[in-house]
């Protein structure tokens, strides 16, 4: 399911009838939550974010401490959190940023995602808690994730160390090089992401297609939700919006995996990413799961998500668990 092959036009397809029964079953069940219609228009979100109480992350599970050890420090005065397995470590480092429209906080199933990729990869992981909107913006995000990979690389070489995502979090995880190099650090060894959001503009003309099948997500108050992270600034600068970004930059793109279903808006962008990308001889492979929903992931246990998982641990260049 490697999206740069050719021949993989029926793969991009949006469908609601693909998949594994349970991919299809719980997608089914995710569309009787209220999420699609409150992102449907603008109203539900300028009525929930602006003068909110600042939310907390989701508390870690208790099984979850039982089996790592948990380092909290701050880092520029945000709090960062970096998470290691009792047992198999290796010396693999992965910083995750968490998705959420740049709006919501961490939540229960990215614990779910990073427990996953510890037992999958023996890695350590560190999860920024990256200054949401409307309260920030991306200008504010930027130079505390420098200063966390600046962090890492005190006990880690760039090379073991592998920037992951997902959604909002993974258009950051594609995004954060740029600012690394700019910063005058080397890149780091790989990317890899779970359905990213690459373009807040929600501009790209075949999202509509995937927007009908998709049981989470709607445009309008995604776009509303970038429109506050970018703040003041184009909403398409590379940074916010990787999509956008000139072929220069795309070319200085690190080795990236992109893991994307066809029941998600944003494959669309996905696609384009991956196609730009690859045209200006960046090694960028989307690998595409058929009726797939947004960070379907998030789920371990779907047939799909655990070839996803395995095939993230071979990619850190740790053999896959049965």
């Amino acid at each position: 399911m490697q999206g740069g092959q050719a021949g993989d036009a029926d793969l991009l397809q949006p469908s609601s009838d693909d998949g594994s029964w349970p991919m299809r079953a719980a997608a089914r069940l995710i569309g009787f939550l209220p999420t699609k219609a409150n992102l449907n228009g603008t109203d539900w979100i300028n009525a929930k974010y602006p003068g909110r109480a600042y939310p907390s992350m989701a508390s870690l599970p208790w099984s979850f401490k039982q089996t790592h050890t948990i380092q909290e420090k701050r880092i520029d005065g945000v709090c960062t959190i970096t998470v290691r397995p009792l047992l198999g470590s290796t010396r693999s480092h992965i910083i995750y940023t968490h998705g959420g429209i740049y709006i919501n906080e961490l939540g229960r199933p990215h614990w779910w995602i990073i427990a996953e990729l510890t037992k999958r990869t023996g890695a350590a992981v560190t999860v920024p808690l990256y200054r949401l909107a409307p309260e920030s913006t991306y200008r504010e995000a930027f130079p505390y994730l420098v200063s966390v990979y600046r962090d890492v690389l005190r006990t880690s070489d760039p090379e073991d160390v592998t920037l992951m995502g997902d959604s909002a979090g993974g258009g950051l995880a594609i995004a954060q090089p740029w600012a690394f190099r700019d910063a005058g650090l080397p890149a780091p060894g790989r990317v890899a992401v779970f359905s990213p959001w690459l373009d807040v503009t929600g501009t790209n003309p075949a999202i509509p297609e995937y927007d009908a099948v998709d049981p989470m997500l709607a445009v309008a108050g995604p776009v509303q939700a970038g429109l506050w992270w970018s703040g003041s600034d184009d909403p398409r600068t590379p940074l916010v919006s990787p999509a956008c970004a000139p072929d220069d930059m795309l070319a200085t793109v690190p080795v990236t995996r992109i893991y994307q279903g066809t029941r998600d808006i944003c494959m669309a962008d996905a696609t384009a990413f991956r196609d730009r990308a690859v045209a200006v001889g960046a090694d960028v492979t989307l690998k595409v799961y058929p009726g797939g929903f947004h960070v379907f992931p998030a789920f371990p246990r779907l047939p799909e998500s655990r070839k996803v998982y395995a095939d993230v641990a071979a990619f850190l260049d740790r053999p896959s668990l049965p």
